[in-house]
């Protein structure tokens, strides 16, 4: 006598799940990576989004039609545009495109110097001197050019030889003092490009009758012009928005600048009521920030696809 065949598990039941009980089924854990987010997550929400929300709300709350009354509008950003408000708009994008270009020129020549040494204690010695330099600024900054390149000693004497309009006080002395950072900052963001263009294209272009220049103009600019172009963008959005230096080499009506007319405007907010114009500048300021993030990692990329593969 021959027994009955068994039935087969039905299509997604697992072998003798008739017969297993039915366990609890298990709780999900959190990683302990979770855990580990949450203070730098209440960071961020209290310092960043919170103040940038608390922002973006002032910078369109305008007076009202009622004495002591406020409502939404434009009338902020609108007032940049005039008197100046518009000046020192215009003040700081010149400043920042002359400050990075400059930096941008003489950085890169120095990055490609040093790409050319191959040498790690040069690289090392360039490293940790280019990363001081890069963060330094303020108030400290400022107090060093008055000393050095102030109205009196040699150093002055040697600039006012070559221009004799030279003051430090000026938008002429913003600039010099700028590259005090600027340009260790372009060491910094270009030299691994510049070490990275590979031996074997040179030799490929040595090989096809190339010279050095024919290297430079084919091959070499185009693949590490993307990481020059990021690096000028993330110089020009530094100096836009540098102010203590600003502030106490050229005082806060001297040259006007979007960090000074954002100063001025709150200390003055209680009398003129001009937080709500410090709100606006402060957001057009952030907003140049993250379009300067935006394209210099989009450039970055950019480059990193020849000199990564």
């Amino acid at each position: 006598m021959t027994s009955a065949p068994q039935s087969l598990p039905r299509t997604g039941e697992p072998a003798g799940a008739d017969s297993a009980p039915a366990g609890p089924r298990r709780r999900r854990t959190l990683s302990p990576a979770w855990t580990a987010l949450a203070p730098i997550t209440v960071i961020i929400v209290l310092f960043f989004v919170i103040p940038i929300g608390g922002m973006v709300a002032t910078s369109f709350l305008v007076p009202g039609s009622e004495p002591g009354t406020k409502g939404f509008g434009f009338g902020n950003y609108a007032a940049l545009g005039s008197g100046s408000r518009s000046m020192a708009l215009g003040n700081s994008l010149l400043l920042s495109f002359t400050a990075a270009t400059v930096a941008a020129v003489f950085g890169g020549v120095c990055a490609w110097a040093i790409s050319t040494v191959k040498s790690k204690i040069v690289d090392s010695i360039t490293a940790v001197i280019s990363s001081v330099l890069a963060n330094d600024g303020g108030v400290p900054l400022a107090f060093s050019f008055i000393v050095a390149v102030g109205n009196t000693g040699y150093f002055i004497a040697l600039i006012t030889a070559v221009d004799s309009t030279f003051t430090l006080y000026s938008v002429k002395g913003l600039i010099l003092m700028y590259q005090y950072f600027l340009i260790p900052t372009m060491i910094l963001l270009t030299l691994p490009s510049f070490v990275a263009l590979r031996q074997q294209w040179r030799e490929a272009n040595t090989s096809l009758g190339g010279t050095g220049l024919t290297f430079w103009r084919r091959v070499g600019l185009p693949v590490i012009t993307p990481a020059l172009l990021g690096a000028w963008l993330l110089m020009f959005g530094s100096a836009f928005g540098t102010h203590a230096s600003a502030a106490v080499l050229i005082g806060t009506g001297g040259f006007p600048l979007i960090p000074l007319e954002i100063a001025g405007q709150l200390a003055g907010s209680a009398a003129t009521g001009g937080e709500g114009v410090a709100m606006a500048l402060g957001v057009t300021t952030g907003a140049i920030a993250v379009i300067v993030l935006i394209a210099f990692n989009a450039l970055t990329k950019r480059s990193a696809k020849w000199l990564n593969t």
